[in-house]
């Protein structure tokens, strides 16, 4: 009969063998979902009579990055809130709380149906995020307390750093101002509050 095998011991650190078995352990943790995104959005135009359509095209202003450390490959979603554009020289003074405020992957045309853009963040490595198919332009109705959803990566997609925008991930992430001909003269300002969550928009 053949000689059967002999399996080998388990390395211990002290006995001298000539086989012996190690186990590799290799540790993986997840960490943080997040997001950064421009400070600021900037728009400025002159009444002339006309209504008018402002883009912010400011290269830092179209683009946001997603974090997405966690290891989950859950997937996520950035959604935007905002509230109605008031006068800063007086409180009475607003622009329409409807079609005024417009998210869109265009700085060219506003009714563009554009999807932003995305890369890895340079230096890095990640896997791109594949939407679920939300429709652009975005129209945000600025009551404060709308959640519209901005930008979403399907599960097991959207994992490391990611820009959404930017010159060099396709077309921009980008908000358009619509000022109507008889608006009033002042400063607006609008607070436009992004968040993060786990999970795409179809889940």
């Amino acid at each position: 009969m053949a000689a059967g095998s002999t399996q080998a011991a388990d390395c211990d650190g002290a006995t001298f063998t000539t086989s012996c078995t190690m186990t590799g352990t290799a540790t993986i943790s997840g960490a943080a979902l997040g997001m950064a995104a421009p400070a600021t959005q900037t728009w400025s135009t002159t009444l002339d009579g006309l209504d008018h359509q402002l883009v912010d095209v400011a290269a830092a202003d179209t683009s946001f990055t997603v974090q997405d450390f966690t290891g989950s490959g859950a997937g996520w979603t950035v959604t935007a809130t905002a509230t109605q554009f008031t006068g800063t020289g007086s409180s009475s003074h607003t622009l329409a709380a409807t079609g005024t405020l417009v998210f869109n992957g265009s700085t060219s045309s506003e009714t563009a149906g554009a999807t932003p853009g995305n890369r890895c963040a340079p230096s890095t490595t990640c896997t791109l995020p594949t939407t679920t198919g939300l429709t652009f332009p975005v129209d945000l109705t600025q009551d404060g307390a709308t959640v519209y959803n901005l930008y979403d990566a399907s599960a097991a997609t959207g994992m490391g750093t990611i820009q959404i925008g930017s010159v060099s991930a396709g077309n921009p992430a980008a908000w358009w101002v619509n000022v109507p001909a008889g608006a009033t003269a002042d400063g607006y300002t609008s607070v436009i509050t992004l968040s993060i969550s786990s999970a795409p928009v179809a889940s």
